[in-house]
């Protein structure tokens, strides 16, 4: 059995999973029984350095990127990039509190990064 911390937002809670997009970068996403959302995007054509995301514009928009700092998931956002006329934050993670909320999902995604170098 995984135990896993929960965030609060809107009333409701929230895992917080950890994945990994085809070409090897991390994706989040904020998770419920009955919803899942984005947290970041896959830009592939970007460049980007390591342990930093693109996060979802939305974000932004419905707060989430408070919830995300609160809990230190977010050290801090590093800059903006700009994508088909999109303003679009790149942050850095804080991976250690990442493990907190999915463990399994960080171990996982660090092992098929490492498949992705070979």
């Amino acid at each position: 059995m995984i135990i896993r911390k929960k965030v609060k937002f809107n009333g409701k809670q929230y895992n917080i999973g950890v994945y990994t997009y085809h070409n090897g970068r991390i994706r989040l996403k904020y998770e419920s029984k009955n919803e899942s959302h984005d947290i970041t995007l896959n830009l592939e054509d970007a460049y980007l350095d390591d342990g930093k995301v693109f996060l979802d514009p939305f974000i932004l928009k419905n707060g989430f990127i408070h919830v995300l700092k609160k809990s230190r998931i977010i050290r801090e956002i590093t800059g903006m990039g700009f994508y088909n006329y999109i303003e679009v934050p790149i942050a850095k993670l804080n991976m250690g509190k990442l493990r907190e909320f999915d463990s399994y999902g960080v171990k996982k995604h660090l092992s098929e990064r490492t498949d992705v170098y070979k």
